[in-house]
């Protein structure tokens, strides 16, 4: 047996080397699981990608640098794209391998990604077998992460930060639940003054 290809295996700062986690013969229970859990988000993610671009749709065209033809309406359509042509790849490569029947024809993209991911999660048991499983399961993992960091919301705008009245240092943090704000520097606590109010040294 080889070691799984998921993150299980991914080292991070400061880990100690260890023993790899073996596949089950390519990739482990757990990360098996990750790959068949992220397939099956994909349609979702999705939808929500293009909810989002139909939210924006009033916005200018991104540009595409060095491209003279006409410039890609949004990163995140190629995103789209990307997603379905990838995903109908694997099913198509994974239909030859296993002698099945040509992919249907099936229309427009939601139906057709929809169709397709259906089809994949069918077939994910030996998808993840395969000789590209590992690929395979990289791209999902991959499609998912970029998907999902489009639809993520956005983070709170922060609020302006004046210097400690004790200390004189901008290292003053909030507690938007208590409206009052500590120094992470000198310790001191209270309703913070407006950001125009800093002393004269």
């Amino acid at each position: 047996m080889s070691a799984c290809p998921g993150p299980c295996n991914r080292r991070r700062s400061g880990d100690e080397p260890g023993r790899p986690t073996e596949g089950e013969p390519i990739w482990c229970r757990r990360c098996a699981s990750l790959v068949r859990k992220r397939l099956a988000e994909l349609d979702d993610l999705a939808a929500r990608t293009g909810a989002a671009l139909d939210q924006r749709r009033n916005g200018p065209a991104e540009r595409v640098s060095g491209s003279r033809s006409r410039p890609s309406p949004s990163s995140a359509v190629d995103d789209l794209d990307e997603l379905l042509h990838t995903l109908l790849g694997w099913e198509d490569a994974y239909r030859e391998t296993r002698r099945f029947a040509p992919r249907p024809r099936r229309g427009r993209y939601a139906p057709t990604l929809a169709a397709c991911i259906a089809w994949l999660g069918a077939h994910v048991d030996g998808l993840l077998v395969f000789p590209g499983a590992a690929d395979f399961g990289h791209e999902v993992l991959s499609l998912h992460r970029r998907l999902s960091a489009r639809v993520a919301p956005a983070a709170p705008p922060r609020r302006p930060c004046p210097p400690c009245p004790e200390c004189d240092l901008l290292t003053v943090k909030y507690d938007d639940t208590t409206d009052t704000a500590r120094c992470r520097a000198c310790g001191w606590t209270g309703v913070p003054a407006p950001a125009a109010g800093r002393r004269a040294s």
